[in-house]
This record gives structure tokens, sequence and C-alpha cells, in this order.
């Protein structure tokens, strides 16, 4: 089921749809499954009704049943969902949804509208695959405590809004965050492309708009530490913006240094084997606008 089939399936849900994902929402640190008669006890429902509406959400996949043992249902991605953008419509922060423009790593991109400014929404989508793909710092998960995989994207989408508040009030090009709810966050829409994406006509301007930005950053006191030409986004105007910040670390963190010189490692490393500018000038680049903003780091 796509978000858009999602969207129309939430036209058929009722008050007592939403009022029972929330219940389960709420039980995820409880309970695995959540007990049927659990749910039954905090909704006044008739068992035979209860039974008729918990059909009806695990025929459309917003929770999943089990019965080994007892009778226990799950909240699914599609319920968290659900509940997410209704709260998001409610609050007036968008009106409709569609396309779908992307896929990373931790959840799926889609174009948002509110009436008809364009608007994108990130849903978080941790699972046990992309778990795998993802690089967390030891403050960002912690093995001491277990994190259920909505946990995580709670936390994933609250540390990327985090940060992008913090860039945006810095005058760091990001897109402008707009709001968040539970694992999924809406941003301001760039009209850009990602730069792996681009045929750049001037490599070197823009070379020396993406260090701009990343020191301002570090200034700002966030590191990306996953820089790459898949999260900078080119404007037909040449302005460069940077995405997809939830694994940041601090500037003052003990392995800052390490993580923001692979940012710029791979950043050298792609405009030299994709534009032949060699590298000594990318790192003069560097050394320039790091002396204009004050960053005393020498890169070598």
């Amino acid at each position: 089921m796509s978000l858009l089939d999602l969207v129309d399936t939430m036209k058929c849900l009722s008050s007592i749809h939403y009022e029972i994902l929330r219940i389960m929402e709420k039980s995820i640190r409880r309970f695995e499954y959540v007990p049927l008669q659990y749910i039954a006890k905090r909704i006044r429902i008739k068992p035979n009704k209860l039974e008729e509406i918990m059909n009806y959400l695990n025929k459309h996949k917003l929770i999943k049943r089990k019965t080994r043992e007892y009778t226990g249902f799950t909240l699914t991605y599609k319920g968290l969902d659900v509940i997410a953008l209704r709260d998001l419509g409610a609050h007036g922060v968008i009106t409709k949804v569609g396309p779908k423009i992307g896929m990373g790593k931790e959840g799926d991109i889609w174009v948002a509208y509110l009436d008809n400014t364009p608007r994108i929404i990130k849903l978080f989508r941790i699972s046990r695959e992309s778990f795998r793909k993802i690089k967390f710092h030891r403050y960002y998960y912690i093995p001491k405590r277990i994190y259920s995989w909505f946990e995580l994207s709670f936390r994933s989408a609250y540390r990327e809004f985090k940060a992008l508040a913090l860039l945006y009030r810095s005058g760091v090009h990001v897109p402008p965050p707009i709001a968040r709810s539970r694992h999924v966050i809406v941003m301001g829409y760039i009209d850009g492309r990602e730069l792996v994406k681009t045929i750049l006509e001037d490599p070197t301007l823009i070379f020396r708009k993406i260090i701009v930005e990343i020191a301002k950053a570090y200034k700002a006191g966030i590191v990306h530490a996953d820089l790459s030409e898949y999260n900078i986004l080119v404007t037909p105007d040449a302005e460069v913006y940077i995405i997809d910040w939830p694994q940041y670390i601090a500037s003052n963190h003990p392995d800052a240094l390490k993580y923001f010189e692979g940012d710029v490692t791979r950043i050298i490393k792609y405009f030299s084997r994709k534009y032949r500018v060699p590298g000594d000038q990318l790192r003069s680049i560097i050394q320039e606008e790091f002396k204009k903003l004050g960053l005393k780091i020498e890169f070598i």
C-alpha cells in the first residue's frame, strides 16, 4: 500500500478507529502485542463491535494480529503513518500528499502540500534490515536500553528536526523545518537535484559553496557525519543545500573532527574523480573559505 492509498484509507476511518490506534501507540513500550482485553478495557464498545473494528484495521494493514498464547495486536508503520498524518492535517501543516520522490536508508520522502504550496515529508521507517545500514554513534543508539523500531524512528525524526532547526537559525542552507509528528518530519520544499545527478557548469564554484555550508554547520555546532554527493542538493540558480541529518554529531564531540574530515574528504574525492579538479586546488579552496569564516582547522 502506497502513501496515497493510505490517505484514501484514512477517509474511511472514524474517530473510534483513531482512538484504538492511539491506545496501541501508547502501549508500544508495555506490550509487543497489545492484548485485545487491554484495548477493550480502555474503550467503551461492545466486544463483537471491537472485534469487527480490529478486523477492519488488520485488513488494511494498520495493525497486525497475533493469536498464539493470546489474541493481541501490534501497530504497523502504516498505522503509525495514519496517526501522524492525521495530526499534521489537523494542525494545518499539510492538506494533501503525493508524489513519492525518494527512498533513503531511514525511510521514504514524499512531496506534500499545504493548499498549493509544496512541502517535503520524510517518514522514518527503521527496521531490522535498514538498521544494519545505518551508522549509529554511541550516544545516538544506546545498547543498554532496548528500543523498538518505532522508538528508533521517533528518535531519528526528532534528531533530524532538531538539527535542521539549529542549522536553519544559523543560516546554513538546509530545508526549513516546519513540523514533526512522531516519525514524520515536514520541511520546506527545495527545488534542487542531488549533486550526483547534476552536471555542473562550474564545479569549483559549487565545491566552494558546499565547503562554506559544511563550515557554517561546524561553527553552528553540528557535523553531518555522513556527507556525500547523495545528500547535497543543487538548485537551478547554483545554490547548494545539505539534507539528511539524523546521524549528526556535535562539533564538541571527541570524534567530531574525524567525522568532519571524513565529510570533506568524500566531497574532495567526488569532485576530483568526476570533474578532474586537482586535489591541491580543492584544498586551497577549503583553506580560503575556512579562513574567511574564522574556522581554525588545518585540512591536509
